[in-house]
């Protein structure tokens, strides 16, 4: 791809070659949700994962899973979709848990440092 895509187009793009591995497996796929679950919900292999990793590298150009994103951590279609936008855009703020975890370290603290004035 030689243009940066859209956050939107990211997302199509993954849906599109998801549901085309379910196709080829015989399995119909309507619409996705970002909760789905590859291999719980939709019941996407190991193998899947690596065919559908290698096919969005060549449609997409980049493989975020190089340096950025640990594989192990994508679960949903969510994930996979957050790890290439990622990619593309990593100054933009995914809403994922990493991003929490400052506000839960300052709420810990608050609670310590209460705790120690009784």
């Amino acid at each position: 791809m030689l243009t940066a895509p859209t956050l939107a187009q990211i997302e199509s793009t993954v849906h599109d070659k998801i549901r085309e591995i379910l196709a080829d497996r015989g399995s119909h796929a309507g619409p996705l949700s970002s909760t789905e679950k590859l291999s719980a919900t939709l019941g996407l292999s190991s193998l899947d994962l690596a065919f559908l990793v290698a096919e969005l590298e060549t449609t997409l150009g980049v493989d975020p899973f190089a340096k950025l994103v640990s594989i192990t951590s994508i679960r949903s279609v969510g994930d996979l979709v957050r790890a290439y936008q990622k990619t593309f855009f990593p100054e933009r703020r995914s809403g994922g848990e990493n991003e929490l975890i400052p506000t839960a370290v300052k709420r810990a603290q608050a609670r310590r440092v209460r705790g120690n004035r009784r």
